[in-house]
């Protein structure tokens, strides 16, 4: 979440509308509330909120984050302090895999319009 937060800050001079979408920004609940209210450029997230929003429904059977109309999505690989990367650390791997597996790929077979990037 440190790392969301991060680039967030950096982007902000963009004056680009930005999600924030981690566990310790918003319960998820507002969450879905926010995303059903309103239209952003960027979302930027931990895997595992990212996940648990793909996975949730909004109040009229959607999920309450669907990539469906994505057109872009990088993966920050920068290491923490202990020298982990989101890819390798067993807090955020297995929901990044999840959220890989059950969300991107999908759409990447639909579609060729969206991009994936880890950097």
């Amino acid at each position: 979440a440190l790392r969301a937060v991060a680039v967030l800050k950096e982007i902000s001079s963009l004056n680009i509308r930005a999600a924030k979408l981690f566990a310790k920004h918003m319960k998820i609940s507002d969450q879905v509330n926010m995303l059903n209210e309103n239209s952003y450029s960027i979302a930027v997230g931990t895997p595992g909120r990212l996940l648990k929003l793909t996975e949730t429904k909004d109040g009229d059977g959607d999920e309450a984050l669907s990539l469906e109309h994505t057109e872009l999505i990088l993966i920050d690989c920068a290491e923490d302090k202990k020298k982990f990367t989101v890819c390798a650390s067993n807090d955020t791997a297995p929901d990044l895999m999840k959220l890989i597996q059950s969300g991107v790929i999908p759409q990447m077979k639909k579609r060729k319009t969206i991009k994936f990037g880890m950097f």
